[in-house]
């Protein structure tokens, strides 16, 4: 057994959550499956698993190594479907990791399409806080720029720009509407974050210190907190496109816009991209 064999049944211990599972898989006996580990942590000149009789844990370089290793056993698994089906269309798995509103209110529609168009194509689609970006394990990343990136190991490709802007629904509206960004201090503001008071900034310079009325981590619930009438929110329209066409939520002072950001697709640096990467990255620039 080579040194990717053996790290391919470390892969499979991992998920299997034991090593007697990982021996069933492979029809194997569990001291089979010790000894394989032992060999490669022996290579690798460091401890991976912590195992005792009762339970399995990874030590810190195992799980830098399972994480790379899952990104390469899928790059392996590409490789192999792409050269059974050289000329054909593009098919096997494709992980797909985005921050939770941009995964379902902007990526799930046009994974949809792109799944009518690809049908060979599988999608896996992993939500993810923006900090742990980008996956190591994922083929495509999407979420906002990130201000700092690996070059060497990470591409990354700008697909569109958006802002936040001024949204609340018709009858919070009617009963209480800010006339002007001073007036926002005496109206019920629903704040991204965890912190009282919370900060908007603007494009135009001006920034004001809001007191909230809701505080929370979670953008779908400013969202639905405003569709409630409950207050103001101050996010991209982007998000929130079949709202409006709803009439479930209005723009107001719409002058008012925060700075420009930029939403971008990571993938790894590799000699050879795979051909449904390639074939989602090429739908995604005609789609944004």
């Amino acid at each position: 057994m080579n040194s990717f064999e053996r790290a391919s049944l470390f892969l499979l211990v991992v998920d299997q959550g034991s090593l007697a599972g990982a021996a069933r898989q492979k029809s194997i006996s569990p001291s089979v499956v010790s000894k394989r580990l032992a060999e490669l942590e022996q290579e690798l000149g460091v401890q991976l698993l912590r195992r005792t009789t009762r339970r399995m844990s990874l030590t810190e370089a195992g799980e830098q190594f399972y994480q790379q290793m899952r990104h390469l056993d899928g790059q392996w698994q590409s490789l192999l479907d792409e050269t059974a089906s050289l000329g054909q269309e593009p098919r096997g798995t494709l992980t797909v990791a985005a921050p939770q509103p941009v995964l379902t209110r902007v990526l799930l529609a046009a994974v949809n399409e792109f799944q009518i168009q690809n049908p060979q194509i599988e999608i896996v689609l992993q939500a993810a806080d923006y900090n742990e970006l980008p996956r190591p394990e994922a083929d495509i990343t999407i979420c906002r720029q990130l201000e700092s990136l690996d070059a060497a190991t990470t591409i990354g490709l700008p697909l569109c720009d958006y802002s936040n802007g001024l949204f609340a629904a018709p009858a919070y509206l009617e009963k209480s509407g800010p006339k002007d960004i001073q007036a926002l201090t005496d109206c019920d503001c629903l704040a991204y974050g965890l912190t009282n008071p919370n900060r908007w900034a603007f494009a135009n310079g001006e920034s004001i210190s809001i007191n909230a009325s809701l505080l929370t981590n979670n953008t779908e619930v400013i969202i639905q907190s405003a569709i409630a009438a409950q207050g103001i929110a101050y996010i991209p329209a982007m998000i929130i496109q079949q709202e409006l066409a709803d009439n479930k939520l209005q723009p107001l002072l719409p002058a008012i816009k925060s700075r420009n950001f930029q939403l971008w697709a990571y993938y790894q640096k590799l000699d050879y991209v795979p051909v449904k990467v390639r074939a989602f990255l090429d739908y995604l620039k005609i789609a944004f």
